[in-house]
């Protein structure tokens, strides 16, 4: 079992999750915007939602892969856009499992026309890119390869190590200082008499 947790916390195992999730939704989303009304057709034939909310889940549904699918592939908000995906791959999965209810051998729909896929093709992939997620949604807090949110972070620790170092360099600087204050030597009354000129008679 430690074997296998050090494994999924890898983050070259992340950044190759990141990778097939990413150009997957996005292959999702490029085959499904040419006929997005032919799409938005289909949801509202499977008859899992009101016409209305159907219309507006195929009508956002691939713009919303394909930002998805960016943020994957680039690192950003990686742990929100992980559950992002979890939740569009259970409606996935939901949708596929009623098809094959309803003895649909086909998924037209899923990768468009360009790439026709079998349902239960389509439900194993569903399988998979949920486990995908999860990994990430889990161990997605570790440090990411290749990633925006990495770089901002490591930026946002190199501002604050810098800031602190020069905070504890000031504070050495007021507890001690290098340059002592000249002492001035004072003169008392009769010292100053001393110094004055006598007076001639």
């Amino acid at each position: 079992m430690k074997k296998l947790a050090s494994i999924l916390k890898h983050s070259y195992l992340h950044l190759a999750l990141r990778l097939f999730l990413g150009v997957t939704f996005l292959v999702s989303a490029i085959s499904k915007l040419p006929m997005q009304i032919r799409f938005i057709d289909a949801v509202k034939e499977y008859h899992m939602l009101p016409d209305s909310l159907a219309y507006a889940y195929g009508a956002v549904l691939p713009w919303l892969e394909l930002l998805i699918g960016v943020f994957l592939i680039l690192g950003v908000l990686l742990r929100i856009n992980a559950l992002a995906t979890l939740l569009i791959a259970a409606t996935f999965m939901v949708a596929n499992i009623g098809a094959i209810v309803q003895g649909k051998e086909n998924c037209g729909t899923c990768f468009g026309e360009a790439f026709p896929l079998a349902t239960p093709a389509a439900l194993a992939l569903d399988c998979v890119v949920i486990a995908a997620a999860l990994v990430l949604l889990i161990y997605g807090y570790r440090e990411q390869k290749f990633s925006v949110d990495e770089f901002f972070i490591r930026r946002a620790e190199r501002l604050k190590s810098q800031l602190e170092s020069e905070s504890e360099a000031s504070a050495d600087e007021g507890s001690n200082p290098d340059v002592l204050q000249p002492e001035v030597e004072s003169k008392s009354p009769i010292d100053k008499g001393d110094d004055q000129e006598p007076r001639p008679q």
